[in-house]
């Protein structure tokens, strides 16, 4: 049995423990960035793309320097559009959802 001093200061621990257990989260390091979540390296690359690079090698290889660093030039800039359309796209259109049902 606690004498009504000591009721009064265990009382005081539980309410300042109940209200310091209320802290908010304070916000950490952001994570670095990185690509797209599900790319999984060269595997995942277009069929085009991969074509596109061994075309480019080889024609520069067999002597057609200027077909083949044009044709090096269009795979880089198609794999570069492939690579970031999500981003292109913006985020209004990630969901398969349209905005006017999700209210």
């Amino acid at each position: 049995m606690l004498s009504s001093s000591e009721q009064r200061i265990w009382d005081d621990i539980e309410r300042f423990y109940a209200a310091e257990t209320a802290e908010p989260v304070l916000p950490g390091p952001k994570p670095a960035r990185r690509g797209r979540p599900d790319a999984g390296g060269g595997d995942d690359l277009p069929a085009a793309v991969v074509a596109g690079v061994w075309g480019a090698i080889l024609l520069v290889l067999f002597g057609a320097v200027d077909v083949g660093l044009a044709i090096g030039a269009a795979t880089a800039l198609g794999w570069l559009l492939w690579r970031s359309w999500p981003s292109l796209r913006g985020p209004a259109t990630t969901s398969a959802v349209p905005a006017s049902q999700t209210e």
